[in-house]
């Protein structure tokens, strides 16, 4: 008899509990709005949280400050790189080809329009010609439509794609 007493006592604590966390987790979720229109009036809120909850959403802790985005590009000038638009011009996977057809068709390119930044970039299978940094895809997409008129014949395989844009200092 004493241990089917104890059986219920203990089943029970878990119940009590829980319910003594949901009513604390439920009053501080009243309190939360006020909390919130306090720090807005004050007009400054810091946020720390553990980098360990970024690892659990499956995202990558990136820093945004344009000190540790500063780097120097192909021509030795400093610039800041940034998530941007290109429009790619050529992509290939033939080990033997596509190098030469990626610089053919920046050699083009560039005899027409020398002003424009191109980049002939392997990522390993494929050699790709882009072209541009462009902030914006509608900066982008004019662009897209300016080369297409100008290269129809590289027309087919244009179109615009999102990578890390380098903004000139």
């Amino acid at each position: 008899m004493k241990h089917i007493a104890t059986f219920f006592l203990l089943g029970a604590l878990p119940i009590a509990a829980s319910a003594q966390v949901v009513a604390s987790s439920t009053a501080e979720v009243d309190a939360a709005p006020a909390l919130c229109e306090q720090l807005r009036l004050q007009g400054r809120v810091t946020l720390v949280q553990d980098a360990r909850l970024e690892a659990l959403l499956g995202r990558e802790v990136r820093k945004y400050n344009a000190v540790s985005r500063l780097q120097r590009n192909r021509q030795g000038r400093n610039v800041i790189t940034s998530r941007g638009f290109r429009v790619r011009a050529f992509s290939g996977n033939n080990q033997l080809a596509s190098k030469e057809e990626a610089y053919r068709r920046e050699a083009e390119i560039k005899s027409y329009l020398p002003d424009l930044e191109t980049y002939v970039l392997f990522k390993s299978p494929n050699w790709r010609l882009v072209i541009g940094n462009y902030r914006t895809q509608e900066e982008a997409t004019a662009a897209f439509r300016k080369l297409k008129k100008q290269f129809p014949k590289f027309g087919t395989e244009m179109f615009v794609v999102q990578e890390e844009i380098e903004i000139p200092l």
